[in-house]
């Protein structure tokens, strides 16, 4: 299942640049989120022409790498940020460009809270109509 907010994000934690938000989230693994969530970014970059970004915000096994067919690091502009990697006109942060993919995430409650707070704030996204964020 997915929410559209249907505002634009809210005035207390706006990420700049950001007009929309777009979640992708389910209690239950395996069941087409990531998938959902690329076919939604991709589309609405191609065929609607809007400017997207893709958030991979499931550090423990992360598949936007391999859906998006990226394997590169994301390099840092000059204020530290992470620069996101493009593919099918949409610009791509995941935890899996930072770690190698058979490495195991072991980590809990705050670590994972930072993980997604600087894969979330830590990015130069740049202008976007609309952020897609795979939970």
């Amino acid at each position: 299942m997915f929410y559209i907010a249907s505002k634009k994000v809210p005035r207390k934690w706006p990420i700049p640049g950001v007009n929309h938000v777009i979640l992708v989230a389910s209690g239950k693994g395996g069941v087409g989120k990531s998938t959902t969530a690329v076919n939604v970014a991709v589309t609405l970059a191609n065929v609607k022409g809007l400017r997207v970004g893709l958030l991979d915000a499931d550090v423990y096994g992360p598949s936007l790498p391999r859906l998006m067919n990226l394997s590169e690091q994301p390099e840092l502009d000059k204020q530290d940020k992470m620069i996101p990697l493009t593919n099918y006109n949409g610009k791509c942060m995941s935890m899996g460009f930072l770690v190698e993919e058979s490495e195991p995430i072991v980590w809990r409650g705050l670590m994972v809270m930072s993980a997604i707070r600087r894969l979330l704030r830590g990015v130069a996204w740049g202008l976007l109509d609309i952020l897609v964020i795979d939970m």
